[in-house]
């Protein structure tokens, strides 16, 4: 079920700033109340509006967390009524275990006033390259990811933690002798999966933080299709890990630092890109065709097999 809950503007702004969100109402923390008051959907929310936000004036959005993600980051979600009795003498979902992690929240929605109350919690959505995306990966069209794009603000907030929140996860690896790269896959439905560059680790060549970040959303998620999921990386991926971002189906793709902030760090990203943008460059590793009779037999083999699992 989506857990929700009302949050004002200003609290969700300073959320993005510390990491967190502790607020489990419009007048207590949740270390003072024990836990957040959300809601399980629509007409939840619209009770909760009517019953305690009716004259509230400043701006308030509706964040949207997924169970699961909730669950993977140590809270759990109990169904009760609250203290006092919540409107209409509903259960509602109450989040116990602390503040909720920036990343664990999957959508940011601005609540707009005045409306019928049914109407109020509606749900803010984009379309980038023609794919239609959650609030928490959406841009509108035309626009770019700048944060002075026009992007709606509270979506741009979002986007704005999890790139920081990258950010954080390569400074930190760069500091326990791994590189300087973190990247986050935000699955269509908020699941968080995180990766750091572990290359010099383990010796692996491909183990990219975007990589990495593909690999547990892949294992945690049970799929190779993240179809609807966005990868956001603290720097511009590499040609294999935007190949790697393609072939995984990820949506859209998100960064900090660009090629030549890494070629000044004395990576070989923007080598790597003018392999594949200059012709002239492919004499640092020669890639030749040797066709044989053979070549096809293993698409054929393919073909074949109806059992096969297509990717």
């Amino acid at each position: 079920m989506p857990i929700q809950h009302i949050a004002a503007a200003a609290d969700w702004e300073r959320a993005v700033d510390i990491g967190f969100y502790d607020r489990s109402t419009r007048d207590a923390s949740i270390e003072k109340v024990g836990f957040l008051h959300a809601s399980a959907g629509p007409r939840q929310v619209a009770l909760v509006l009517d019953a305690v936000y009716a004259d509230v004036t400043e701006p308030l959005v509706l964040l949207t967390m997924n169970e699961e993600t909730l669950h993977g980051a140590g809270l759990r979600v109990v169904l009760e009524p609250g203290v006092p009795a919540d409107p209409g003498g509903e259960w509602f979902p109450h989040v116990y275990g602390g503040p909720i992690p920036v990343g664990a929240v999957a959508g940011v929605e601005q609540i707009d006033r005045p409306r019928p109350r049914a109407e109020q919690a509606r749900v803010v959505t984009g379309s980038t390259t023609g794919v239609h995306t959650k609030v928490s990966a959406s841009v509108p069209a035309g626009a770019d990811s700048r944060p002075d794009s026009g992007m709606d603000a509270a979506a741009n907030s979002l986007i704005e933690a999890h790139v920081s929140r990258a950010i954080d996860l390569a400074a930190s690896n760069a500091a326990t002798n791994g590189g300087p790269f973190g990247a986050l896959v935000v699955s269509a439905d908020g699941q968080v999966f995180q990766g750091t560059n572990r290359v010099t680790v383990t010796n692996d060549p491909t183990a990219h933080a975007e990589v990495e970040a593909i690999r547990s959303a892949g294992l945690g998620l049970g799929t190779f299709d993240l179809s609807g999921a966005v990868l956001y990386a603290s720097c511009e991926p590499c040609p294999m890990c935007l190949g790697a971002a393609l072939w995984s189906r990820i949506t859209r793709v998100v960064f900090a630092a660009d090629r030549h902030d890494a070629a000044a760090a004395g990576f070989d990203d923007a080598a790597f890109y003018e392999y594949f943008e200059a012709p002239g460059r492919r004499d640092a590793m020669p890639v030749v065709h040797h066709p044989t009779d053979r070549a096809a037999a293993p698409f054929e083999a393919w073909r074949a097999n109806e059992s096969r699992s297509a990717y």
